[in-house]
């Protein structure tokens, strides 16, 4: 895998001299998902990086790009009922060693799985990482992944107050319109108005700010 140290973005992307999760924010938000899957940023310690950064559509995205995708044998990632320990372990030890080492995504599959995890007696292989594996990255990044869970939700919430702010601006300006209205209820809306578009910029402003662009 190619190291981030190495600095693989091009021009306008992270300076090595950045801290290891800008750089990997900055991958994220500069490659296609095949092209990081690729180029070796979606698996390894370095991938874990890469992905903690990537929202979920393209973390649903690149689980097309894993070596079990073309697998109909999903069975081989869970533990059959009532199996034994010992029985269990050593399956799933075949299976990480088939499907999960080497993935070229395998830290997209694993962040997946910490972030929108399945109920305790249907965790299964994930990411090469086993259940008690994730259970104790869940534990110890129960703050990281709330926040990006958070960041995956984001998008839609934002458009949508951005929506409303508009629409509300677009009612106002409406209103109230013509010498017909007395005049003290004009200035009223006016203000209204103009407080309405205030908060549109300031929305429009953020989402900007949080897309990379300018505000």
């Amino acid at each position: 895998m190619t190291s981030m140290a190495a600095g693989r973005p091009a021009q306008g992307a992270a300076s090595q001299n950045h801290p290891a999760d800008e750089i990997a924010r900055e991958l994220a938000r500069s490659y296609p998902v095949v092209v990081l899957a690729a180029d070796g940023y979606l698996t390894g310690p370095d991938g874990r990086s890469v992905a903690a950064q990537m929202r979920e559509p393209e973390l649903a995205s690149a689980l097309r790009l894993g070596r079990c995708s073309g697998t109909n044998d999903t069975d081989c990632f869970y533990r059959r009922e009532d199996e034994e320990t010992e029985e269990w372990h050593g399956r799933r030890e075949q299976t990480i060693a088939q499907y999960c080492a080497g993935c070229p995504v395998a830290a997209a599959c694993l962040e997946l799985a910490l972030r929108y995890p399945e109920e305790p007696q249907d965790l299964a292989v994930r990411g090469g990482a086993a259940e008690e594996d994730q259970l104790a990255l869940r534990s110890e990044e129960a703050d990281r992944l709330a926040a990006a869970v958070i960041r995956d939700h984001g998008p839609d919430e934002w458009r949508a107050r951005r929506l409303d702010a508009a629409r509300e601006v677009q009612t106002l300006a409406r209103t109230c319109i013509g010498f017909s209205v007395p005049a003290k209820y004009r200035e009223r809306n006016h203000v209204d108005t103009v407080a309405a578009a205030r908060r549109l910029r300031k929305l429009t402003a953020e989402h900007r700010r949080a897309t990379g662009w300018a505000a």
